[in-house]
């Protein structure tokens, strides 16, 4: 184990190990949500056990609920190796640890949630959290594996104080539409067990507010990507993840338009929540970039400062531009 960890200590290698970390915790999002639109929330009436026994005595609801549990240990096994990992990384920023405990930790707080979610009958305040928790940790795992990949490739970002705040209430806004999901849900028909009567809140009152607040985060996640379009200024991992935004968000609106004029099935509903995941991650990751884009240092002030080679100023201001190789001219006049 202990050769393992060493062998992952290396900028590279603790890259691959974050964007692991990073695919997992949204695996589990799913997962979870699986099990709670299956009805299969009690399958295990009890925990960290089945039915008193370790491997569930029948298939069915208890099958689906156990291998989300064995999946989430998984999971936060992952995640605490790479917080661990991260804690002896050679020349890691500071933030890298903090992003990889976020997720470790996020991990670690689900099991006792797990535990409450199932003993309480599926509280749907209980089950939210868990949803909320599992957002929180895709979070950091996203912000982890950009900052090992920044690591690797030796970029340093700095703040952007024009696009920063921009950026960050985009990341809010997006944060209240998957809380505001999640009151959904909770007030809706899937509670989790077919036995389970408790709902939160109201159904047609939850439903217009996230709509309200999906709006919002569109309108804002909009006027954001426009802007890095219109300008520029990012990097180029940043651009793309822009640009697949606002897709992934007019597909999760659609899908979502589809689920609550049928009824709310089961099975869409699940793509739903994976879509949501999903955008999350890719909004945290695009405003990441935005509101923090790669300071111009070695290469890119290099190019930066190639880019004006050859150019001189009017006595006016404006700028002229001559073909590189062309010395400026001379002037004739004699002293």
């Amino acid at each position: 184990m202990r050769d393992l960890l060493r062998r992952l200590r290396t900028p590279s290698a603790f890259a691959r190990l974050a964007l692991v970390t990073m695919a997992l915790l949204w695996v589990v999002v799913p997962s979870g949500a699986i099990v709670r639109l299956t009805a299969s929330g009690l399958g295990c009436p009890d925990w960290p056990l089945c039915d008193g026994g370790v491997v569930p005595a029948a298939a069915g609801h208890a099958a689906i609920e156990y291998t989300n549990r064995l999946l989430s240990g998984v999971v936060g096994l992952v995640a605490i190796g790479t917080w661990l990992v991260a804690r002896r990384l050679p020349g890691a920023p500071a933030a890298l640890h903090r992003w990889a405990l976020g997720a470790a930790a996020a991990c670690v707080v689900q099991m006792p949630l797990g535990a409450v979610t199932v003993l309480s009958g599926l509280h749907p305040l209980a089950v939210g959290s868990h949803f909320l928790v599992s957002i929180a940790a895709l979070g950091c795992g996203t912000l982890l594996a950009l900052g090992a990949r920044d690591h690797r490739d030796g970029v340093t970002r700095e703040w952007s104080p024009r696009r920063g705040v921009l950026a960050v209430l985009t990341t809010l806004s997006a944060a209240v539409v998957v809380v505001t999901g999640v009151i959904v849900t909770a007030a809706g028909p899937h509670s989790g067990d077919d036995d389970v009567t408790k709902r939160f809140g109201d159904l047609l009152l939850a439903l217009q507010v996230h709509v309200r607040a999906a709006i919002v985060f569109t309108v804002l996640a909009a006027v954001l990507i426009a802007w890095v379009a219109r300008e520029g200024g990012v990097d180029r991992l940043t651009a793309r993840l822009a640009a697949l935004a606002l897709p992934l968000v007019a597909l999760q609106i659609a899908v979502g338009e589809y689920q609550y004029r049928n009824g709310l099935p089961w099975q869409v509903v699940v793509v739903h929540v994976s879509i949501a995941a999903l955008v999350w991650a890719v909004i945290v990751a695009a405003c990441r970039g935005v509101a923090r884009p790669v300071r111009a240092t070695g290469d890119y002030a290099l190019r930066d400062a190639t880019r004006w080679q050859g150019t001189q100023r009017t006595e006016s201001g404006s700028a002229l531009s001559r073909p590189s190789g062309i010395s400026a001219p001379q002037s004739t006049q004699i002293p």
